[in-house]
């Protein structure tokens, strides 16, 4: 389609009939698509998005409607974790980009120039999205949850003055504990910005302030009014807190992510005055149930105390009290006996023990201990002598051997036999086959104790050898 919502025909250079490559064609389109739509703003609901980037840095993902869907590709120098937090498949965004071709795969897809989600459902997938990541931190465990003090005199309160729901919160707190002393910090509940106002102001009143528990909220409103109690600056000025927090923001049925991460939540800024406090009158019934339970508890255990006087008044010990203490001289008399037959048990056990120990150290004493250590040194070292002895022998009878063994391979002995070898003219190369040779060639005959210059006169095939003429040579 041109801007102007036309069709318009692929133009094709050159002649109607030529054949075009894949490649070229998919050029061609893709230059159309660029050239004639450029920057589209396409709104649709995100699907295929995985939530992590590939090593490149790129994002994928496709946006749909009831019945088409394109490829959307968000390059790594337009990614920041800003342009992707809250987006999820499902919901609904708005995509700012080129109409281009991915030619490897012939598919047209939205180059991403801006990514931004549409309506509430992008606060609830922000929402969601910051939920997850304070979870894994452990900001909203249950086991680091204070208890509220019972009964608080200093209550600090951080919200809009200008609100309705801090005189709802005055007006039950001093009809219910007129002796409280109220301090508030006022801050914007709603708005940019907002968060960090909330936080600043809680962090003024650890700081400030002797609070002894502190209500953070507002009244109701739409979910973008409410969303600055969703922030992340307000949720960690909650946890950090050294003062129980109590979240009180907006309904019943409104849930925000500083009633999941505070000590306590009420569900309205009415019910956390409620909660903070009790009402005068319930400690008035208090003090006197407690009253008259101690007062009842007092006449049982002046009752029991008088039974236990007449009791001992008549107990026998009482009535002869010299005779109770000659038999505690008598159970005196009888423990020390016994006391001293054990002492002498002990005493002989413990004599036994030290001669038996005794003995058994003298077995140990260190010159009979060296003198066995000696011996056994002394037996190793003879032992060690004729172990290496004989593997002396050993080795000098093999080392003989060898040396008899390569003797015999030295053609000096031969040569001494009485046999001669013959080399070619300057003793380049010894001549082993004698029908290699011609009359006429030049040799020498190498003996045991010289080297004599020939030349061949005749060779004769066969290996017999010439008789023996009686002469030896001059």
């Amino acid at each position: 389609m041109s801007q102007r919502g036309r069709a318009r025909t692929l133009p094709l250079p050159g002649d109607p009939d030529r054949v075009f490559t894949v490649s070229e064609l998919t050029r061609n389109i893709r230059n159309v698509l660029e050239d004639g739509i450029g920057v589209v703003v396409v709104q649709g609901e995100v699907s295929g998005f995985k939530g992590t980037t590939p090593s490149s840095g790129h994002t994928y993902f496709s946006i749909k409607d009831a019945s088409s869907e394109i490829a959307v590709v968000l390059y790594a120098d337009r990614t920041t974790p800003a342009s992707l937090e809250g987006i999820q498949n499902g919901i609904v965004v708005q995509v700012e980009g080129d109409l281009t071709v991915y030619e490897k795969r012939g598919v047209y897809q939205i180059r991403a120039l801006r990514l931004s989600p549409v309506g509430y459902g992008a606060l609830q997938a922000r929402f969601d999205a910051l939920r997850r990541k304070l979870e894994l931190e452990g900001l909203f465990a249950p086991d680091r949850k204070r208890t509220l003090p019972r009964y608080p005199t200093r209550i600090g309160i951080v919200t809009s003055e200008s609100g309705a729901a801090l005189k709802d919160m005055v007006r039950i707190l001093r009809a219910r504990a007129p002796y409280a002393r109220l301090t508030v910090a006022d801050t914007r509940v709603q708005g940019e910005g907002a968060s960090r106002d909330i936080a600043a102001a809680l962090n003024r009143m650890n700081f400030s302030s002797d609070v002894e528990v502190v209500i953070v909220g507002r009244g109701g409103g739409s979910p973008q009014d409410l969303w600055a109690f969703n922030e992340e600056p307000v949720v960690r000025a909650i946890v950090k807190s050294r003062i129980p927090v109590i979240s009180a923001v907006g309904h019943e049925t409104d849930i925000s992510l500083s009633d999941l991460a505070a000590d306590v939540r009420a569900a309205t800024p009415t019910h956390a005055a409620q909660l903070v406090v009790r009402d005068l009158e319930d400690i008035r019934t208090t003090l006197r149930e407690m009253s008259q339970h101690a007062h009842q508890r007092i006449l049982r255990e002046l009752r029991d105390a008088r039974s236990r006087i007449r009791a001992y008044e008549n107990h026998h010990a009482i009535k002869r009290p010299k005779h109770r203490i000659q038999e505690a001289f008598q159970t005196v008399d009888a423990y020390q006996e016994s006391l001293a037959r054990a002492l002498r048990g002990w005493v002989t056990a413990r004599q036994s023990t030290t001669r038996l120990l005794k003995a058994r150290l003298q077995g140990h004493a260190p010159s009979r201990s060296f003198a066995q250590a000696r011996d056994r040194i002394e037996a190793c070292r003879r032992s060690a002598m004729g172990a290496m002895a004989q593997a002396l022998g050993r080795r000098r009878d093999r080392i003989e051997s060898q040396m008899r063994l390569l003797l015999s391979f030295d053609h000096h002995r031969v040569l001494e036999r009485g046999y001669a070898l013959v080399w070619s003219e300057g003793g380049a190369t010894l001549e082993k086959r004698g029908l290699r040779l011609r009359p006429g060639d030049p040799i020498e005959i190498q003996f045991v104790d010289a080297r004599a210059g020939a030349r061949v006169t005749e060779v004769v095939p066969g290996t017999a050898e010439p008789a023996e003429s009686g002469k030896e040579a001059p």
